[in-house]
């Protein structure tokens, strides 16, 4: 399998119907192959040497599909998590895209010990190209953020302004944390991509189908733009 295909970045998009958007959104401007002979689905950009796969829901899922998929591909140099999110900025609205420029994991709950969150920086050429990226682009805002990550529906105001005071952060998702711990064990550069669907309220269950399409097209155009000037 390495012999034919050699990816240099490695994209999960943790839900199903998230990689399937995003899969479609590029395969409109560069041909996508399917990869076979591996445990979870991919498909490979050849012109861009990115696979593309399902994460997997969830912090663990999504860092043991990370650290398969990195220990099958030694070219690997990057780990991208890219999908939906529930805003916790009062300026970011759904279809905007929220940048990582560090990801902080903020369901792990010490109670014999008082440590800061683990956060996770991104990688910081990689984001200033996204910046650079992001300036020939129009339609939905780009921001340049923290992002929480936990494995927990977000579905009230009061508890999104929780995470936001705990954390910082402009938008909360699940996985980003186990996609970041894998590349850290894997001495690979991290990025986490989300573009926000809903605003963390009790809307959100309905917000979140609706708005997924809109979504994932909107990471996809800063993602061509990004792959597209590496």
């Amino acid at each position: 399998m390495q012999q034919i295909i050699q990816p240099r970045v490695l994209v999960l998009a943790p839900l199903t119907e998230e990689w399937r958007l995003l899969a479609e959104a590029f395969g409109c401007r560069y041909p996508i192959e399917p990869v076979n002979g591996l445990r979870i689905p991919c498909c490979y950009l050849r012109a861009w040497r990115v696979l593309l796969a399902p994460g997997g829901h969830g912090k663990t899922q999504c860092a043991v599909h990370a650290q398969y998929l990195a220990d099958c591909f030694a070219s690997a140099e990057m780990l991208v998590c890219a999908g939906a999110a529930g805003s916790l900025h009062p300026d970011l609205s759904a279809g905007d895209v929220v940048v990582g420029t560090e990801t902080v994991e903020h369901d792990y709950r010490l109670l014999f010990a008082t440590r800061p969150l683990p956060r996770f920086p991104a990688h910081a050429s990689s984001v200033d190209r996204l910046r650079d990226a992001a300036r020939g682009l129009s339609g939905f805002r780009i921001a340049f953020d923290i992002i929480a990550s936990g494995d927990e529906d977000v579905v009230s105001s009061e508890r999104a302004a929780a995470i936001r005071t705990q954390t910082g952060a402009a938008c909360v998702a699940w996985e980003g944390s186990g996609t970041a711990r894998a590349a850290a064990f894997s001495g690979l550069d991290s990025l986490e991509v989300r573009a926000l669907t809903d605003p963390a309220d009790k809307e959100a269950p309905q917000q979140f189908g609706a708005n997924l399409p809109i979504a994932m097209a909107n990471i996809a155009t800063l993602l061509t733009a990004f792959f597209e000037g590496r």
